[in-house]
């Protein structure tokens, strides 16, 4: 309940709260340097610790700082407006205007006031999503392109251990990977878009897994494990950035979180993926390399937003879903 929706809430408003054109690298970079950061040392601190009972404290100890969240980070000025609460959302952009030690010009906090006042909507939280017929495609596709990334992802951690090399190593050097592949990202989202970046790496990363299974374990097992995780990795973050930029705001937590939670559904089946491997060496790397490359494909048919602004109303998730044709008779 914690772990996966705490960080897409902060996540949502991180996006919110900063313009288009630096919405990729501030909300990429921090999954680079802290998620990466902290895959890496975690083997390290486990046989450092050699009990699994302070393990789990020490994790722990450090998220108590969530308490101070409330009181540190504002609330969404766009969740704010849709809900109707447009003073409330001027008193957090007068906050910003301290922080930022730039103030909003008053003919231009007049319009958004009289405007933002247009934009109550009259759906609400997660419902919207199934009264949509638009959305509630998109919706499917996004989790079943989210679930195939979700089991790769997963099932390459857990396979860690049937590589043929410590698990330990082998762990922490495909968790390495997470730092170079999402810098690799910060420089490609923005130029080929989320469409193609959730596409190309989870295809690559699926031949990747399928050459794997037929080669010996050791070294060149390894190898590609960690570029297929390498190319996963950029699917992955791409996926996570795509799914609240798809949502229109007042059902952009709710829907992602919904994404998130439907996708990771499916991750319960990683365990028995890799324990197949008990009736053939390498059948779960095939068959993470078959859901990747099916599921992937989805991507496609889904809207870019690279270099667009983040739907506020339901209408103007209908303008975005008018690109791609799936969507066009039935907004």
């Amino acid at each position: 309940m914690s772990v996966d929706s705490c960080f897409l809430l902060i996540y949502i408003l991180v996006l919110e709260y900063v313009g288009t054109r630096y919405r990729t690298w501030v909300s990429n970079l921090s999954i680079a340097l802290f998620f990466g950061g902290g895959c890496v040392l975690l083997p390290w601190v486990a046989l450092w610790i050699s009990d699994w009972k302070w393990i789990m404290f020490a994790t722990a100890v450090p998220s108590v700082l969530v308490f101070l969240t409330p009181f540190l980070v504002p609330e969404s000025a766009r969740w704010l407006i849709s809900k109707g609460r447009v003073d409330k959302a001027v008193t957090v952009l007068k906050r910003f205007e301290k922080m930022n030690g730039n103030k909003i010009p008053d003919n231009v906090m007049e319009k958004f006031v009289t405007i933002a006042k247009t934009r109550i909507e009259k759906e609400e939280g997660i419902s919207l999503i199934f009264k949509t017929p638009s959305l509630r495609i998109m919706v499917v596709f996004l989790i079943i392109a989210f679930m195939a990334v979700a089991v790769m992802f997963d099932g390459i951690i857990r396979m860690s251990e049937n590589l043929g090399m410590d698990f330990f190593v082998t762990f922490a050097v495909t968790s390495a990977t997470e730092i170079p592949s999402i810098i690799v990202l910060l420089f490609l989202l923005d130029r080929l878009g989320r469409r193609w970046l959730v596409f190309a790496p989870m295809m690559a990363a699926g031949i990747l897994c399928l050459v794997t299974a037929f080669v010996p374990r050791g070294i060149i097992s390894v190898s590609l494990a960690v570029t297929a995780r390498f190319f996963n990795n950029m699917s992955y973050v791409s996926i996570i950035q795509w799914t609240p930029e798809l949502m229109p705001t007042a059902v952009r937590a709710s829907g992602a979180s919904f994404v998130h939670i439907t996708a990771f559904a499916a991750v319960i089946v990683s365990p028995f993926i890799v324990y197949s491997d008990n009736l053939w060496e390498g059948l779960s790397l095939i068959i993470v390399g078959v859901v990747g490359l099916a599921g992937a494909s989805l991507a496609l048919f889904l809207p870019e937003t690279k270099g667009q602004r983040m739907p506020q109303t339901l209408d103007d998730w209908k303008e975005l879903a008018k690109k791609k044709f799936y969507v066009r008779n039935t907004s």
